[in-house]
This record gives structure tokens, C-alpha cells and sequence, in this order.
């Protein structure tokens, strides 16, 4: 993923967390709802700044002189300009009041420079980058495409409402995030399996010492897995709702996974599932940035 689509990524990650603040109680909230979703505009114009540089112009800082140097890059095509323009400059407005002068917009107005904010991605990301907006999550950041994929099955079933498999989806991402992160450190340390001898043992003794070395092994991952949440300083609490909500994954000699629900099917409820995703993602991204800084030090 090139720079300045990685900086779109960021934009929906940002406008989500806006639009997360705006949704919670306290005039605190409203006005950083509207100073992060200002944030995510700008980013995005700073982006196209990028992606169409105009030759002998310097990129601004000024907000509104960003929309002017998109625009003068192509002055005789209108459907390369910066859309809602107008709309822009009351967002930007609202946030300088808020942030130099403590001025908080009411609820009402944040919703509707929020909605302007929606309109404007999801026109200008198919203008300027040939994408749909709404497509893009921050799961997109994610450069394994082990982890990644789990994560767009989940999105995706998040979206057609299919809870089971958007929880199932989000419990193997964490788990396959969690395998990656700790494998550099197990190389050349293999673990053995358990010091009994077999030989002699008939076909359910065999069975019951797969499923005690099966046991073994389960109870060796889970330290491993809290391990690394310790070392991601992970959120207790949160850690503690994905837990109790995404089904446990055990994966088979085969390499599949295989999900054993926490409870029954009709307590799911979509705000968990977006929960979890969210938490899978995030968390995939911790992870992430971890084995990278090791990469560096190695």
C-alpha cells in the first residue's frame, strides 16, 4: 500500500474515532468529535496534496489554502476540485472555535458538520483515489495477509449481519496475530512432546494421550497469548469483554481453526461484534508495530 492511501486508511480510523466521541455524553466529547473529524479532512487533502503535487507551489498549512492548491492543480476540471467546500470551512471554523477558544458547538451542529464530513469522504475518496470509502477500514494497515483476511471476513460479515462468523473471524485474528508475534522468538526451540512412551498402548490409550498432549499444548498457548497482551499493554477490561463474547479457537493438527462458542447464539448482539472487530484490529496493529521494532533492534 503506497503512502497516500495509507494516510486515507488513517482518515477512516479518525473519522471513526470521531464519530465514536460524538456518540458518548458530555459537551467535552462533542467538541473533540468535531476537532478529530477536522483532523481527518485535513489529512486527506494533505494526502491528495501529495498524490498531485503542483510543480513550483509550496504544500500550505493553512486549511482552507490546502482546498485552494487542490483546486488551482486543475482550475478548467471541476470534478477535480475539493467538493463540499463551503461545508469544509464550517467544520474548520467549528474546531478553531473549539480548540483556541473553548467555544463547544451543540450536539445538533456536530452531528450535521459530522454528516458533511461523511458526504465528503465518501465523494472525494472516488474522485481523488478511485476508492469507496466506506470500503476502507484500518484493518487495511495490517501487512499480514493472514491476519488481514480475517479481518476483511469479519468486517464483511459485520456488515450482513452474520454475528457468529464476524466473532469467530475476529477470535482467529487475534490468534493468528498473536502465533506471528511470538514465532521469531521460538525458532530453533522446539517444543518437544510429552517424555511417555506409547509403544504398547492400544487405540484408546493412544487417544487419551493425544487429547492429554493436545491439553498440554492448549495450556502452553494461552501463557503465551497472555503473555504477549501483557507485553502490547493491551486493556485488561476490553481483553476481558472480547474474551467473554468471541468463541474459544483451538486450531487442528490440519492447520484450521476450529470455534467452540462461549454461549448461546441468541445473546449476540451487533455492538459486540463491532467490538470485537474493532479490538482484533487494533490489536493486530499492536502487534504489528512490536515485530517491527524487534526487526529493527535484530
Amino acid at each position: 500500500m503506497d503512502m497516500e492511501l495509507s494516510q486515507v486508511v488513517l482518515c477512516r480510523g479518525l473519522y471513526g474515532e470521531a464519530e465514536g466521541y460524538l456518540a458518548k455524553d458530555g459537551d467535552m466529547y462533542v467538541g473533540m468529535a468535531v476537532s478529530i473529524a477536522q483532523d481527518a479532512v485535513e489529512l486527506f487533502l494533505r494526502a491528495v496534496m501529495k498524490e498531485r503535487p503542483v510543480a513550483g507551489q509550496k504544500i500550505p498549512d493553512d486549511f482552507v489554502k490546502c482546498m485552494d492548491y487542490i483546486d488551482g492543480g486543475a482550475p478548467a476540471d471541476a470534478s477535480q476540485h475539493v467538493p463540499f467546500r463551503a461545508k469544509l470551512i464550517d467544520l474548520n471554523k467549528a474546531r478553531v472555535n473549539f480548540k483556541h477558544y473553548g467555544l463547544i458547538p451543540n450536539r445538533t451542529d456536530a452531528r450535521r458538520l459530522l454528516g458533511y464530513v461523511a458526504d465528503f469522504f465518501e465523494d472525494a475518496s472516488v474522485r481523488f483515489f478511485n476508492i469507496c470509502f466506506s470500503d476502507i477500514s484500518a484493518s487495511d494497515l495490517v501487512t499480514s495477509n493472514e491476519v488481514r483476511e480475517r479481518l476483511k471476513k469479519a468486517e464483511q460479515a459485520l456488515r450482513d449481519e452474520q454475528l457468529e462468523q464476524c466473532l469467530g473471524y475476529s477470535a482467529e485474528a487475534v490468534e493468528v496475530a498473536t502465533k506471528e508475534l511470538i514465532q521469531p522468538f521460538n525458532r530453533g526451540s522446539r517444543r518437544m512432546g510429552l517424555p511417555l512412551r506409547t509403544d504398547g498402548i492400544d487405540a484408546f490409550g493412544r487417544r487419551a494421550f493425544d487429547d492429554l498432549e493436545r491439553y498440554f499444548y492448549g495450556v502452553a498457548a494461552d501463557a503465551d497469548r497472555m503473555a504477549v497482551m501483557l507485553a502490547l499493554s493491551v486493556n485488561l477490561r476490553d481483553l476481558a469483554r472480547f474474551d467473554s463474547v468471541v468463541p474459544t479457537v483451538r486450531r487442528t493438527f490440519e492447520g484450521n481453526y476450529m470455534w467452540h462458542p462461549m454461549g448461546s447464539s441468541a445473546r449476540l448482539n451487533a455492538s459486540d461484534a463491532t467490538f470485537a472487530v474493532r479490538f482484533a484490529t487494533k490489536f493486530a496493529l499492536s502487534s504489528q508495530g512490536r515485530l517491527a521494532s524487534t526487526d529493527v533492534q535484530s
